[in-house]
């Protein structure tokens, strides 16, 4: 039996599903209309376990002041590591919304 944490998981899951459109091209754009109940899984999520905490709403300033830091040779570095980060995260995104509406065709 899931824990409480895991219980909201999958209400929250639950629910992004009932309002996730499979229609769109890309899950950014499904993404958009179902904002709120995505966001409600995230932090679902975030609160299961240590591994998964971040913090969006810190992570600009923290992001600047390391940027600061760094000697200016560096600073695009680790801007291209940044980027490549986001890019990985958008593929990640992609794929899932690419399982999701392969099961649902599939059933």
């Amino acid at each position: 039996m899931p824990g409480p944490e895991e219980s909201e998981v999958i209400r929250c899951a639950n629910e992004l599903a009932a309002r996730l459109p499979l229609n769109e091209p890309s899950f950014d754009a499904a993404r958009q209309q179902a904002e709120a109940e995505y966001t409600s899984l995230l932090d679902a999520v975030r609160r299961v376990h240590a591994r998964f905490a971040y913090d969006r709403s810190g992570r600009p300033g923290a992001i600047d002041a390391v940027r600061e830091a760094l000697p200016i040779m560096e600073r695009d570095l680790f801007d291209a590591v940044l980027e490549d980060h986001a890019c990985e995260l958008a593929a990640i995104e992609e794929a899932l919304y690419g399982l999701a509406r392969s099961l649902v065709n599939n059933r």
